[in-house]
């Protein structure tokens, strides 16, 4: 029952067209069209009810004149109808042209306009029961069988819409004539018929309401599907221009030339960017303009046919470069990709693509090759080894020098890793180098071997470095290739010497001073020489002695800089220490000393040993290179967070050209009293100041006299409580 009941309820919103929300979905996505269709709708219904009740004022009109003539001249066709219904025909006439005029008011009125429906029925029922309550009132039925007729016929005719509102109309009125005078009991004023119904009468209407309502009902359909078959168009042709309009202002705005151009050559549609890249006002003027592009555009015509091969070949090109004419006769660069477009025969109809001025870039390619090839000469001027490798470890390039060294040419470096071109046990310590390089990205400095092309191990230092691409990734390392081999056989060979000269040369001066000592310690008449030749022999073993403890000591600093052992010192007492050891030097020398360095100092972070022997040799220095009666001074101040200290004397003095070389290994002056030095005190004096952190010189342009000067960095004393 309750299922019987559903499909009698969807029947019933589907006869009355009132569909729910799921249902206008189906008609259509959105339900502003639905809501479109019903006012579209009411309108026709409005409309139409307009027409409908002109039809039936003239018909009403025709049938009264027609009872207005039968009242004077008797027509024979009436003469069987009961004389109640001709007399009083008349009225009901009049009374149905009221209700009709009435209509026609309520047609101009708000509530005709937007619900038009009532008006419609209110216009049938006032219509139909107009003669049927007047037979009522005279107490007999009436089978209006042909007004009936005339009134559904028309409505199904003029206003096929809203079937439903048809079948309420004609229901109304079967309703009242089969209920009302059944419940009455009243019959037909017909002697031959008087019962109000029979089955031909029933079969009859029944038949003509079935038909008038399945017509409005096909109509409606049919018009609602046209509606919005005509709104899908509607917005199918929107859609349309839209995207017309889209693709258009895409066509029009581009920044690369949009084409289409014909197999023989002329141009069928361009965007403006094209015609702005060709040096032309507009579209149609290149388009009027450019009729042989093979002739009249490429600088070179064979690109054309390259151009159609390619497409022939591949069905379209991509990147296609290629030198063309602008308007104005310069030169430019341009980038086409385009495709074949063809029928559905398969038949060439034109070309189609896009167009891009390359020429900037071309420019920017010619000049960074310009650049590279600068850069490549640069460095295939290098005498050292250059070469550069990807994050991946392959040789990206590589100078002459590379090539040379390692007997390999460019061709065959390129694209290789280090295991390729270098023996398995070398290139694992290349590669581990290289990565570690890659995680730390910072500067990598190490001495490894090559084998160079020769087939000979080379020892070398490996300096890399990494490089960063255009977007701030890891692009790879260059590295460069110092061979130390000959330094490594010098180092070598000094190493050798110096051990000849601490056990050759040392250890027989040793034992030679040694027996000297011993001699000298005996009486004057167990030894047969002089004991002034004996003293003679052991000064002359000292300074030898001395000469090999500099010599070996500069090699050490050399090699190994200056070892330091610092301590916080005041400056004085290392001063003081230096002129009591050589007191009896200056004794000798006649040299008078002033010191006027001061306890009040602050403290230098020093080695003292070290510093004792830069105040020494100093003192030593300006001693041999003077006569005697010298007079030295010695003086240190506080500046700017730094001990400044002097060793000055009113010797002979220096030329400027012998003061720049001072400090140089192994240099002596030319006027220097005792021969047998090999000019490594300053030298040593510079190595001991510079692994310090200070700085050591000699004061230019003095006509006598002499003044080095150096630098100590100063510990500031500490306040009290501290």
């Amino acid at each position: 029952m309750a299922t019987l009941f559903i499909t009698v309820q969807r029947w019933w919103r589907k006869a009355f067209w009132t569909p729910t929300t799921d249902e206008i979905t189906i008609f259509d996505n959105t339900s502003l069209t639905h809501k479109d269709w019903l006012v579209a709708r009411c309108r026709f219904l409005w409309q139409r009810l307009y027409l409908w009740l002109w039809l039936a004022l003239i018909c009403l009109v025709t049938f009264t004149v027609r009872d207005i003539y039968d009242f004077f001249y008797p027509l024979r066709e009436l003469e069987d109808l009961p004389q109640v219904l001709r007399t009083q025909g008349l009225i009901i006439n009049l009374a149905v042209l009221l209700i009709i005029l009435i209509c026609f008011a309520l047609h101009k009125t708000k509530l005709g306009r937007h619900h038009p429906e009532i008006l419609f029925l209110g216009s049938s029922w006032s219509i139909s029961l107009a003669s049927q309550l007047f037979a009522t009132l005279k107490g007999f039925a009436l089978p209006d069988t042909m007004g009936w007729t005339l009134l559904f016929l028309s409505q199904a005719t003029l206003m096929p819409v809203r079937w439903g509102f048809h079948f309420l109309s004609q229901i109304g009125i079967l309703i009242y004539y089969f209920g009302v005078n059944t419940i009455l009991g009243l019959q037909t004023p017909l002697p031959e018929h008087p019962e109000i119904y029979n089955v031909t009468f029933i079969l009859y209407i029944f038949w003509i309401c079935a038909t008038c309502d399945f017509g409005v009902y096909l109509y409606d359909r049919l018009q609602r599907s046209n509606f919005y078959a005509r709104k899908e168009l509607e917005s199918a042709y929107q859609k349309l221009e839209v995207t017309e309009a889209k693709y258009r202002s895409i066509f029009e705005n581009a920044v690369e030339g949009i084409f289409q151009s014909t197999p023989n050559g002329r141009y069928l549609t361009v965007n403006p960017a094209l015609a702005r890249i060709y040096g032309y006002a507009s579209p149609d003027e290149m388009i009027a303009s450019l009729t042989d592009i093979e002739r009249q555009l490429y600088l070179d015509p064979n690109r054309r046919a390259e151009f159609i091969r390619l497409i022939a070949e591949y069905g379209s090109v991509s990147g296609f470069k290629s030198q063309v004419y602008r308007r104005d006769g310069s030169i430019v660069w341009i980038s086409e990709n385009a495709y074949a477009v063809r029928n559905a025969q398969g038949k060439l109809i034109y070309y189609e693509g896009l167009i891009e001025d390359i020429t900037k870039r071309k420019q920017a390619e010619e000049a960074l090759q310009e650049q590279f090839d600068f850069l490549q000469v640069l460095i295939d001027t290098i005498p050292t080894p250059v070469f550069y490798k990807n994050v991946e470890g392959l040789y990206l390039g590589c100078n002459t020098a590379f090539e040379i060294s390692l007997g390999f040419s460019k061709q065959q470096i390129l694209g290789k890793s280090d295991y390729e071109i270098a023996p398995s046990e070398l290139a694992d310590q290349y590669h581990q180098a290289d990565m570690a390089l890659f995680e730390q990205q910072q500067v990598q400095s190490y001495e490894s071997s090559v084998v160079f092309g020769d087939r000979t191990k080379h020892n070398v230092i490996f300096y890399k470095a990494t490089f960063s691409k255009a977007d701030g990734s890891l692009g790879g390392l260059v590295g460069v290739i110092l061979d130390i081999s000959e330094r490594k056989r010098t180092e070598a060979a000094l190493r050798v010497f110096v051990h000849a000269v601490s056990h050759d040369l040392r250890n027989p001066v040793l034992g030679t001073l040694m027996v000297l000592k011993n001699l000298l310690l005996r009486t004057e008449d167990t030894i047969s020489v002089s004991r002034l030749i004996i003293e003679r022999m052991i000064q002359s073993s000292d300074r030898q002695l001395n000469l090999i403890n500099s010599l070996m000591e500069a090699h050490i600093s050399e090699t190994q800089g200056v070892v330091l052992q610092r301590q916080p010192l005041a400056l004085y007492t290392v001063v003081a220490a230096a002129i009591a050891d050589l007191e009896p030097l200056l004794l000798q020398n006649q040299v008078t000393l002033t010191n006027l360095v001061t306890a009040d100092l602050p403290l230098v972070n020093a080695d003292p040993t070290q510093l004792w022997r830069v105040f020494s040799n100093l003192i030593v220095n300006a001693v041999k290179h003077n006569t005697s009666g010298l007079l030295l001074t010695i003086n240190a101040t506080y500046e700017q967070d730094k001990i400044y200290c002097t060793v000055s004397d009113n010797g002979v003095g220096i030329n400027p050209q012998q003061s720049e070389r001072l400090f140089d290994l192994y240099y002596r002056g030319s006027d220097i009293r005792n021969s047998v030095s090999l000019g490594l005190g300053l030298y040593l004096c510079k190595q001991i100041i510079n692994a310090h952190g200070g700085e050591i010189g000699v004061l230019r342009g003095l006509d006598t006299g002499v003044t080095f000067w150096f630098t100590l960095p100063a510990v500031l004393r500490m306040r009290s409580g501290e």
